[in-house]
């Protein structure tokens, strides 16, 4: 039982991978610190994990605002409480080419997945070179690790966490703080949907269920381990890509022709339409 009598703090817990984790460590009768935007869902994952017999506290928290963050660390900490995890995991991704993407879609990635996740980060190393303790896990992407068409701003998220991770490894290590990213393939969750990344999930290969990501999770906690690759096959595309980058690409976008978006979403209406075609035919 890892993390009996012990404090695990979740960004992005009101559901998907952050609530399937926040579900699997409160079988250990610990503390858990919920944190996302939606207090209501929040709630409803306090009952459950309060069900299996842990403490579960509800910091609401938009990691897109420096406030908040710093808030929800100084109320995470009151009363001398010990984080002995902070699990990273708050994030979002919009699916299609670089062109049609918009700036806004754009900037929430950026904003959410690197500046708000490295924030997180700031602070739950604040707290822990003082404790001289703890584990800070943060979910990047098989998209972290690989190039993939049409994800390229989410990609670009992932492969800064990556980075960024690898590099605080070594700053964090002299204090006794291990440093972990979790880099799955498909999860079944709402990520996927028509406001979101916006993709059929069957059509993402092998998908797995967000309670096997959050038992992959669980069995890193206070170990070495600085990656968590899931399912087998984003284990198996990331070893191929190291070595042989453009097998692993022509695979990638073979699978990438044959994804269907969900119809009938509201897209933006062309910005640059008086552009004629250069080289299209004027007959």
């Amino acid at each position: 039982m890892k993390l009996t009598d012990k404090t695990m703090l979740i960004t992005g817990a009101s559901s998907g991978i952050g609530e399937a984790v926040a579900l699997r460590a409160s079988k250990d009768k610990c503390t858990v610190i919920l944190s996302a935007r939606d207090e209501e869902k929040l709630n409803k994952v306090k009952e459950e994990v309060e069900k299996n017999g842990s403490k579960a506290i509800v910091i609401p928290a938009d990691v897109t605002k420096h406030e908040d963050i710093k808030n929800l660390f100084l109320e995470a900490t009151r009363e001398n409480r010990v984080l002995d995890v902070v699990f990273n995991n708050a994030g979002l991704g919009f699916i299609g080419n670089i062109w049609e993407l918009t700036a806004e879609e754009i900037q929430t990635m950026v904003n959410v997945n690197a500046l708000g996740m490295i924030l997180v980060t700031k602070y739950a190393s604040e707290v822990m070179v003082r404790q001289k303790h703890g584990h800070i896990i943060m979910t990047s992407s098989l998209a972290g690790l690989i190039s993939l068409p049409q994800w390229a701003v989410y990609a670009a998220t992932k492969w800064a966490i990556t980075g960024f991770a690898d590099s605080i490894h070594f700053e964090l290590k002299p204090h006794n703080i291990n440093v972990t990213t979790l880099h799955p393939g498909a999860v079944k969750t709402d990520f996927f949907a028509k406001d979101k990344a916006n993709i059929d999930v069957k059509d993402m290969g092998d998908a797995v269920d967000a309670e096997e990501v959050a038992d992959a999770v669980y069995q890193a906690i206070f170990t070495n381990t600085q990656k968590i690759l899931i399912p087998k096959m984003a284990k198996n595309y990331a070893l191929i890509y190291r070595f042989l980058p453009k097998v692993v690409q022509k695979l990638i976008e073979k699978q990438a022709k044959d994804i269907e978006y969900h119809t009938n979403v509201e897209e933006d209406e062309p910005e640059f339409s008086y552009i004629k075609c250069v080289k299209c035919d004027s007959n």
